[in-house]
């Protein structure tokens, strides 16, 4: 009879045992996930942009090494955020300094509504839908995250940011190219309101160079163009009457402030100058080319807060 008591006991205090310990796991493995989870309440905008587009097929994922390709937001609206995907190069001639500097490599848009990602890095007209780990977002919300102030590039970051603007990723009315010919003129802005030689106006530089006696400026909606044959390029370009321009698939128009063109051109907008022309206007400068070989500069004015007109600027 007692080796049948002590049995029991032992069968019950085996039985408790076990399931002191199952309590046990259940309580470390729920401290576990919540420590997780708190640390995923410090999650940076930058790293869940970059685990985004690190877990997506863009382009240039494919393209290059995916641990050079970094990431950021450019420019965002209540429903989009446009991503900038770039690679950071050094550029200097001396191996003794370096001369760091970031490539755009690709474009994406994010769109709030529907999840969707978006490559418009070859074509904003025609872009190509992404696939990514949804997981990703499932517990964040990247518009929260990520506002306005944190997508601005923060200078002092250990390399050098250039402002650039490169005059093929801009188009016109989100129509033309800088350059393009006298018909795409007409069908895209109609008739010149004026026209002059450039003879009479005997500017320091000019575009085409030819120095033609026939060549031209033609004037419209406070815009100027110049021509060469049946080449026509623009010199300085107004947003009036409607007139904008996409860059990179972004519109810049009449109401763009310059909070929105900050997102673009961090170092340009900190660095914008003041300017008695046409009234007082700030004017921020960007340079035409990556690696800064041309002199010219594209410069962007504003009135009132607002963009109000471009020109291409070249030294005499």
């Amino acid at each position: 009879m007692s080796r049948i008591v002590a049995l029991i006991v032992i069968l019950f205090f085996s039985c408790r045992g076990s399931s002191v310990k199952e309590t046990q796991s259940t309580v470390m493995a729920d401290s576990a996930r919540k420590a997780v989870v708190a640390e995923d309440k410090d999650l940076s905008c930058g790293q869940l942009v970059s685990d985004l587009v690190q877990s997506s097929n863009a382009f240039a994922i494919g393209h290059f090494a995916k641990e050079l390709v970094k990431s950021r937001i450019a420019y965002m609206t209540p429903d989009k955020a446009t991503i900038k995907l770039y690679v950071i190069n050094d550029i200097s001639e001396t191996p003794s300094e370096e001369r760091l500097v970031e490539n755009a490599v690709g474009w994406l848009e994010f769109y709030r509504q529907t999840g969707k990602l978006l490559d418009i890095t070859n074509d904003p007209d025609k872009p190509v839908i992404l696939k990514y780990d949804k997981a990703i977002l499932a517990e964040h919300d990247l518009f929260k995250l990520c506002s306005p102030e944190v997508a601005v590039a923060k200078p002092g970051t250990g390399y050098e940011t250039p402002d650039v603007m490169l005059a093929d990723d801009i188009r016109f009315n989100d129509k033309l190219k800088r350059f393009f010919t006298m018909g795409e003129f007409e069908k895209v802005f109609g008739k010149p309101d004026s026209i002059k030689l450039l003879a009479e106006e005997v500017p320091c530089n000019t575009i085409f160079g030819t120095e033609a006696p026939d060549d031209k400026y033609l004037y419209k909606s406070g815009s100027r163009f110049e021509t060469s044959g049946d080449s026509v390029a623009v010199d300085e370009f107004w947003f009036l009457n409607g007139n904008f321009i996409t860059y990179k698939g972004i519109r810049i128009d009449a109401n763009t402030t310059m909070q929105h063109i900050q997102q673009l051109f961090p170092t340009a907008v900190k660095g914008r100058l003041g300017m008695d022309k046409e009234g007082k206007l700030w004017v921020i400068q960007l340079r035409e080319d990556e690696k800064g070989i041309s002199d010219g500069q594209i410069k962007m004015f504003f009135r009132n807060g607002k963009v109000s007109f471009m020109h291409w600027w070249f030294p005499c």
